[in-house]
């Protein structure tokens, strides 16, 4: 009998183990950088980062200029105590007395500088000077990450691994090879693949998102193996449960 309940107790912990080992997953397949040498040292390329205005977009447009009367007339204040403009489907924006201006596909700098010069070409305003601030600027953050959604970006600049640390960085089951990156810009859809293990975070078409991006972490093929685990070791459970009741019933009673 002793011969018979030891051999339960190996089949019983030889199950344990193989759903334990089966569960693993390496250290390399966790870190971030694998390709990049210690003490190395890489040249930062200087860039001239600017936010590209889409569609959806909500603007803040302050326009002011040496007259009272003419800053109050185009600085009409809504409920929340600023003048907003929504970029619409067709990337457009109507300004009083302006009209409508093509807004999507240009920077802040560029949509005021072409909302200057229509003031003044008009003789609406003299010496006018505007400032543009996109004021729903946020980016999604999805997938094998521990807080998927929206991340606010109030100061209008935030960078890709800004954006996963703000989303609690990726949970272990995260591919760190290829994480996806959806950016709409000029009516197209653009998509980028990212490889963490060897540092294109850093890479300047990626590095510094734009307003609305999409990142999305896809799960690793342990993330499909837990999740079938889950009912395997349910049926794990009910054999283990079984065969202890028989063990009971034919040995030990």
């Amino acid at each position: 009998m002793k011969l018979k309940f030891h051999l339960f107790s190996f089949i019983v912990i030889t199950m344990f183990l193989g759903s334990l080992l089966s569960s693993c997953i390496s250290g390399k397949q966790l870190a971030y950088f694998n390709n990049i040498k210690n003490d190395s040292v890489s040249t930062i390329e200087p860039t001239n980062f600017q936010t590209v205005i889409s569609k959806n977009d909500i603007l803040q447009i302050d326009i002011s200029t040496p007259d009272p009367v003419t800053t109050a007339r185009f600085n009409t204040t809504g409920t929340n105590g600023r003048t907003e403009y929504l970029v619409d489907e067709t990337g457009v924006i109507k300004l009083p007395y302006v009209g409508a201006i093509k807004a999507e596909g240009l920077n802040k700098k560029q949509l005021a500088d072409f909302i200057t010069n229509a003031l003044v070409k008009g003789e609406y305003a003299k010496e006018p000077v505007v400032s543009v601030r996109v004021i729903n600027y946020f980016v999604t953050v999805l997938g094998e990450v521990v807080r998927p959604g929206n991340v606010p970006v109030p100061n209008e600049r935030i960078t890709l691994p800004e954006a996963l640390a703000a989303a609690g960085d990726l949970t272990a089951y995260g591919r760190r090879n290829d994480v996806l990156l959806v950016r709409e810009a000029n009516g197209k859809r653009i998509y980028k693949h990212i490889d963490l293990n060897k540092g294109q975070m850093f890479d300047p078409d990626v590095y510094n998102l734009q307003n609305q991006d999409k990142i999305y972490v896809s799960p690793s093929r342990n993330r499909a193996a837990s999740v079938d685990r889950t009912g395997q070791l349910v049926s794990i459970v009910a054999s283990v449960v079984s065969l202890v009741l028989v063990v009971y019933v034919q040995f030990i009673k």
